[in-house]
């Protein structure tokens, strides 16, 4: 039985990843081929746009090289990327089957990092593929993304969640929480 629910968790992740990561390419590569050098393309009037630019930086266009211009970009992404791929399978492995919103964020954080990982590897002069644009005006608007960039704030927010369910389990249980000085032994 122990077997079965092994597969079972693994079988989900794999599936859900390989979904969202063929999800993400797919989207982009519709944006790159149908929005290249076009004005923005109105989905609900001034509110959800798509816009294909290029992000050479991280999370919402913060580009390091502003303070520091010889900063390797590329291999920094490269390697961070690489590193965090491994650390989500190696933490993964290691989850309960209660630890429900942990394993849907890390499924979601996964397909998000290979995603853009693949579009630094793709197009490595320009950057990640962005192009959905939500926003008030043509002049105040969220940073734009794409679908691994949801895929990840997503993610996040699970594992959030499942930081602050196991806070009032500990708490509603009456469980201290563990302190260095009190786990040590000498």
């Amino acid at each position: 039985m122990l077997e079965l629910k092994v597969k079972r968790k693994w079988f989900y992740f794999t599936i859900i990843t390989l979904v969202c990561f063929a999800f993400d390419m797919l989207t982009k590569y519709l944006a790159v081929a149908s929005l290249h050098g076009r004005p923005p393309f109105r989905i609900a009037g001034r509110f959800i746009q798509f816009l294909l630019v290029y992000n050479k930086g991280a999370l919402f266009g913060f580009d390091p090289r502003r303070y520091l211009p010889s900063f390797p970009l590329n291999a920094f992404f490269f390697i961070f990327s690489i590193l965090a791929i491994v650390v989500i399978v190696a933490y993964y492995k290691t989850l309960r089957d209660s630890d429900t919103a942990m394993k849907w964020g890390l499924t979601l954080i996964l397909p998000g990092a290979l995603g853009n990982l693949l579009d630094r590897i793709l197009h490595p002069g320009l950057g990640v593929v962005d192009f959905i644009r939500i926003g008030v005006s043509d002049t105040l608007y969220w940073p734009i993304f794409n679908m691994a960039d949801v895929y990840v704030t997503v993610g996040v927010g699970l594992i959030f969640i499942n930081f602050l369910q196991e806070e009032f389990s500990r708490k509603r249980h009456g469980i201290p929480l563990e302190s260095p000085s009190t786990n040590n032994p000498d």
